[in-house]
């Protein structure tokens, strides 16, 4: 099959590439001056258990180092306490955090029965003289331009209230 060398075909495809190739470009560029949020655990509270599984609150710290709001469609995190994968969880209640700003987000989890059996056994052997290290693994779901980030914090969490 030919195709014409002008006209409108040939117009319409080279518009259409330029247009593709605009979009590609700026979709691969770093937004400008964006750092990536901090996310630090504040808080883990037991709640009521459903059956033979474990239930917890765990409150997050987010704060928007950036000069727009973060908005977040959703969550995905790993908590390891004591390098033990203890908790997992997903939420996909979005929010915003406004910029040079700080919120608090809630989310319930569950214990998984074998890292908290093991968690449990190490601490009864080896129990923590103020707190205990944990790392948190987080994947942070953004409205708009961006995708996800991924954030890895590790900290002590007292756990006095437990």
């Amino acid at each position: 099959m030919m195709y014409p060398s002008t006209g409108p075909f040939r117009t319409g495809v080279l518009l259409s590439t330029l247009l593709i190739a605009l979009l590609s470009g700026c979709a691969s560029l770093p937004l400008a001056d964006f750092d990536e949020p901090d996310v630090e655990l504040i808080g883990l509270e037991p709640l009521p258990s459903q059956g033979m599984e474990a239930r917890f609150l765990v409150k997050l710290r987010i704060t928007n180092p950036n000069s727009i709001p973060f908005e977040i469609d959703g969550m995905a995190y790993d908590l390891y306490l004591r390098e033990k994968k203890v908790f997992t969880g997903v939420n996909n209640e979005g929010f915003s955090v406004e910029a040079y700003g700080e919120s608090t987000a809630e989310l319930e989890v569950a214990a998984g029965v074998f890292g908290s059996l093991s968690l449990l056994r190490d601490l009864l052997s080896n129990p923590p003289a103020e707190g205990m290290p944990y790392r948190l693994n987080a994947k942070l779901s953004r409205s708009g331009i961006g995708g996800a980030i991924r954030v890895t914090k590790e900290g002590v969490v007292n756990l006095n209230g437990l």
